[in-house]
């Protein structure tokens, strides 16, 4: 198998999951203005978070009722963070069979700077390649 070729293969099967679970997600009724596959520095396996205005509003006077900031200006501190939305790694189980796949890939723990540089780059682009795939709602060949 070429190298693209194991990274379409990755890329379908994780916009298969995220599809799923943004659909499910969805079902909620909320308005979403923003939707992301997120991973660490290391490339582990992709999660999904989601912001919605419904999930923002409710999350910022949240956090307002904990401190002395206005909620308006919560919101805009993070209205774009995935790490502070209440959907951040929704359905995080549905990732199990993405996360073994990882697993099979080269450790990119165990790898020189420039292979890891090349491992980590693929990673980002099975995950880029699978949010157009999941966006467009159409899939790799």
């Amino acid at each position: 198998m070429k190298p693209m070729q194991g990274i379409e293969a990755l890329a379908a099967e994780i916009a298969d999951v995220a599809r799923t679970s943004f659909r499910t997600l969805f079902e909620n009724g909320e308005r979403y203005y923003y939707c992301t596959l997120f991973t660490t520095g290391e490339g582990h396996a992709p999660s999904i978070s989601a912001w919605s205005w419904e999930a923002l509003e409710r999350e910022a006077a949240r956090q307002g009722e904990e401190s002395d900031m206005p909620g308006s200006t919560i919101a805009e501190l993070i209205k774009w963070s995935y790490a502070d939305s209440p959907y951040c790694c929704f359905r995080d189980e549905d990732f199990d069979d993405v996360k073994q796949l990882f697993m099979r890939r080269p450790s990119i723990a165990e790898l020189e700077a420039d292979e890891w540089n090349r491992e980590f780059d693929s990673r980002l682009k099975a995950m880029e390649l699978a949010m157009q795939c999941s966006m467009m709602k159409a899939c790799l060949p």
